[in-house]
């Protein structure tokens, strides 16, 4: 089994990476004249959310 430390570190990375590259996208880019970038921002701000679920979900199992 893996250790729960070791699957909180992993969904944090990719939550705080996918967070910051969406926002580093979004501020350094024109998103409302290309697509593809605003595609890019909304897929990547998905993923952070999606990352924070999960992180309160583990953080919420691992306390109880």
């Amino acid at each position: 089994m893996i250790p729960f430390h070791l699957i909180f570190a992993t969904v944090l990375a990719l939550t705080v990476v996918s967070g910051t590259v969406a926002t580093m996208v979004a501020v350094l880019d024109d998103t409302r004249g290309n697509k593809a970038h605003r595609r890019l921002v909304e897929a990547l701000s998905q993923v952070a959310l999606l990352g924070a679920g999960a992180i309160i979900a583990l953080l919420s199992r691992s306390a109880g």
